[in-house]
């Protein structure tokens, strides 16, 4: 076969020069596919594997049984499947089709959309950074529990150290699990305000976390998609493994009924007890505005939305790569996996609850429901250390294989800028950003750092995904155009989006993104929310103890949050505001973005339709057209 090489220069409307771009051509005179030096994966498998291994993680097995617990049991589960199918799925398919089709990550796959919308790219980018931080430290809890899993006598089982001066019911067998957690493993101080000491033991299981991630991204997706083969198979293994097991146990059916019946009262309550629940209304929790944010938030961490992984993975496949099927399949297989750990997790919590005559309700949540309710039910069952060490590697496995995803995410979106010169080493790219991130996480070592990791769950994505998802979707559906969309959907996938589909990406998507966003702000500015500050050991009665009571964010802590919240969306309207800069001060005031433009999987046709109006990347006017 004959090679040649076209080169090409077109101009857009407001004279800005393409890259040339280097094609092979047949003897028939067609384009064949460009070779563009980008990494591709090795199979597709590679690619189903390490998706699956991004969005399946700590957000399936401790994140989404902490929010069906907060919010009411079954309750949750009628927001949380609502949310998936009016924007999980279509945003999943979105960034999909921006990965494969841009051959680029998240800052340059919106830049090419058109200039002013590469500040969603900066703001995701900015997103997963925070994220990153702190999902990190709960990956640091687990490779502590891990190795404390390996003793001879779970240390959470173990009776309190001779000479201690707390109420011996502080450490019977129901709250032992959860005086190891304040007392030995965090140290927790009183207050945020208080950072005490650093926690050595937790800072190197943090150190070990970050040098993991490294690791596994080594040489990029030549490392990762390798890896995958056992980051993401094994905690499915293991999850099978703990489910047998968690079924076997005393009370588990009653957590199952918990987990599937909405305002369910456990047999073995008081009757007390089940007239607290019916007083208490789950219910209530639909009108609740934070419900259905952390509905949606929840689908954002399972499905990587709004992180840039899932671009950054769909631009190393195939154009011709059908990602509606393994979107779908993806997005079912993460979704079944949350429901199946539910299950699982909410047997085990039947288990404790039963044990210790409480609700579910009444167990520890938040961060402590895996590292306090869980690891207390498992000290009690038969080859506890087995059992512990299985549970915490299945989450550090899991927590991994989604941390080096979105780190992946954020170099490949560095790839389309010119902030990191050339000839800088992948290697030492990722080496020096992972030992940054390490030193900027160090709090989350100190002996405040449980109240810093809420503090970040709380803030650092929730309110921005939320913000960047409606960006994302208005610059698909109404900027870069429904239908062009489309077309180009089913000249990669060959098959074209049906009414429902549009009619979502156009309206009810970004409409009930929109509507969250309202609510939730209006209801935070007015219902702050609080953190459970420790008080230490404290019996309310002869057998209740509690170890945390609501406190208000300390000032600083509230201008922190709204830092979290709204230092990454900066980027969309500062980043637009520079695009038309020169349109209405003159030219003298352009100032050029830091992004590098590669070769798209289908530049050549665009390069031919340029002359029919504005094109990807362009500069020009911003359009709307859906049509």
């Amino acid at each position: 076969m004959k090679l040649s090489t076209l080169s090409r220069c077109c101009k857009s409307n407001n004279k800005d020069n393409y890259d040339a771009v280097d094609k092979n051509e047949g003897k028939d005179g067609e384009v064949e596919e460009v070779d563009d030096g980008r990494e591709r994966w090795g199979s597709e498998l590679e690619f189903i594997l390490s998706t699956i291994g991004s969005v399946v993680g700590l957000g399936n097995l401790w994140r989404f049984p902490i929010k069906v617990k907060e919010y009411g049991g079954a309750v949750f589960l009628i927001p949380y499947f609502t949310m998936l199918l009016i924007e999980g799925i279509p945003l999943f398919l979105v960034e999909m089709f921006i990965g494969q089709k841009f051959r680029a990550g998240c800052i340059g796959g919106f830049y090419k959309i058109h200039k002013a919308l590469s500040g969603i790219g900066f703001a995701t980018w900015m997103i997963a950074f925070y994220t990153n931080l702190y999902y990190n430290a709960i990956v640091m809890y687990t490779i502590y529990y891990f190795f404390a899993s390996l003793s001879k006598t779970l240390p959470w089982a173990k009776d309190c150290p001779e000479g201690d001066t707390i109420p011996q019911a502080c450490c019977n067998d129901s709250v032992k699990s959860q005086y190891y957690w304040y007392y030995e493993v965090t140290r927790i101080t009183g207050s945020i305000n208080d950072a005490g000491t650093f926690n050595w033991e937790l800072t190197l299981s943090l150190l070990a976390a970050w040098v993991t991630c490294f690791l596994c991204m080594l040489k990029g997706i030549k490392t990762s998609g390798k890896v995958v083969y056992v980051t993401a198979v094994f905690p499915f293994v293991a999850l099978i493994g703990l489910f047998i097991m968690s079924m076997t146990l005393d009370g588990a059916s009653e957590g199952v009924k918990y987990f599937f019946v909405p305002s369910y009262k456990m047999s073995f309550l008081t009757d007390e007890q089940k007239a607290a629940i019916d007083a208490d209304n789950p219910w209530k929790n639909l009108y609740n505005p934070y419900c259905w944010l952390e509905a949606a938030s929840q689908i954002f961490y399972s499905l990587s939305l709004g992180f840039g992984s899932c671009i950054a993975f769909a631009s190393y496949n195939d154009p011709k790569t059908n990602f509606y099927k393994h979107a779908l399949g993806v997005s079912v297989v993460n979704s079944a996996s949350s429901m199946f750990a539910g299950i699982t997790i909410f047997a085990i919590l039947g288990y404790s609850a039963k044990q210790n005559s409480a609700s579910i309700g009444d167990l520890s949540t938040g961060t402590g429901l895996a590292f306090i309710s869980v690891s207390e039910a498992i000290a009690k069952i038969p080859a506890p250390q087995l059992w512990s060490a299985l549970f915490f590697l299945m989450l550090f496995m899991l927590g991994i294989d989604s941390q080096f995803a979105g780190v992946e995410g954020m170099m490949t979106a560095l790839d389309d800028t010119t902030l990191i010169p050339k000839r800088l080493h992948r290697t030492a790219l990722i080496g020096g950003f992972c030992g940054i991130s390490f030193l900027i996480g160090l709090p989350f070592g100190m002996q405040n750092g449980e109240y810093l990791v809420t503090l970040f769950d709380n803030f650092s994505a929730n309110f921005p995904l939320m913000l960047v998802a409606f960006f994302e979707v208005i610059s698909i559906s109404w900027v870069y155009g429904i239908n062009r969309f489309c077309t180009e959907f089913q000249q990669m996938t060959g098959y074209y989006p049906n009414i429902i589909w549009r009619m979502l990406w156009l309206v009810i998507t970004p409409l009930s993104l929109l509507a969250i966003l309202i609510y939730t702000l209006v209801d935070q500015l007015t219902n702050p929310i609080k953190y459970d500050a420790f008080v230490g050991c404290n019996l309310t009665n002869s057998s209740d103890v509690t170890w945390t009571e609501s406190e208000n964010y300390p000032v600083w802590a509230w201008i922190f949050a709204f830092f979290l919240m709204f230092s990454s969306f900066l980027f969309i309207p500062v980043c637009a505001v520079i695009t038309y800069l020169p349109k209405w001060l003159g030219p003298s005031y352009e100032i050029k973005l830091p992004i590098r433009l590669g070769v798209d999987s289908d530049r050549m046709i665009e390069m031919m339709d340029m002359s029919e109006g504005s094109t990807s990347g362009g500069g020009g006017e911003l359009h709307f057209r859906h049509v």
